[in-house]
């Protein structure tokens, strides 16, 4: 398990903002940002293992893969680590008793950068305990891409465990994960850095971090 201290400064928060956070909205930006501070406990759980490769198909911790997508990617890897990090179920819970929608959309982003901030520190432990720290760590995600869809996501929970029970994530019936602010995936060392966004065609997505390659 990782769990990772909240340090979201008030310039971060209003950056993500963008022209929402104007001079007579700063008063409540920061009290909604240093309230939620005291309260949000973002983290992650994680457990590396040895994939085993059978007939086309991956075999992590028992859990058997058989999608092409999958076995293409992690077939080349040692060790692959699966992972789920979310920003908390605390703040997640404590957020919704608010109905404005400017308070609402202030903690959402909080949220958002409780869970970017977790996953970065995450991918860096990862990174230092398992992996060459000379080369690239890649990560894929369930729902992410067509040909992982979110029924990934079931797989993926068997593998961890009792990942409500330790992390307090757990899936709906149409398998989006609670709370929202979450994220979940493989996590393996790669020569050439991987994104998710190089095999999707969505042009309007506000989190692209590398153009569509097709």
């Amino acid at each position: 398990m990782h769990v990772a201290p909240v340090a979201i400064s008030q310039e971060a928060l209003c950056s993500v903002l963008g022209n929402e956070a104007t001079d007579d909205r700063v008063e409540t930006i920061d009290r909604l940002r240093v309230a939620g501070s005291e309260i949000a406990n973002p983290v992650g759980l994680y457990i590396p293992f040895h994939p085993e490769l059978e007939n086309g198909e991956m075999l992590i911790n028992g859990v058997r893969f058989s999608e092409p997508f999958i076995y293409s990617m992690l077939s080349g890897s040692d060790i692959v680590v699966p992972y789920v990090a979310t920003c908390g179920v605390e703040i997640d819970t404590w957020s919704e008793q608010f109905e404005d929608p400017f308070e609402r959309l202030v903690l959402n982003k909080f949220k958002e950068l409780c869970l970017f901030q977790l996953r970065d520190k995450l991918l860096d432990t990862v990174k230092a305990q398992f992996f060459d720290i000379t080369k690239n760590i890649s990560a894929i995600n369930p729902g992410s891409l067509a040909e992982w869809p979110l029924a990934g996501q079931i797989p993926l929970f068997k593998i961890l465990g009792s990942v409500t029970e330790d992390i307090g994530v757990s899936l709906t019936d149409k398998l989006w994960m609670i709370p929202i602010k979450s994220v979940s995936g493989f996590l393996f060392q790669s020569d050439e850095a991987y994104e998710n966004c190089q095999l999707c065609p969505r042009p309007d997505c506000p989190n692209r971090r590398v153009d569509y390659i097709g």
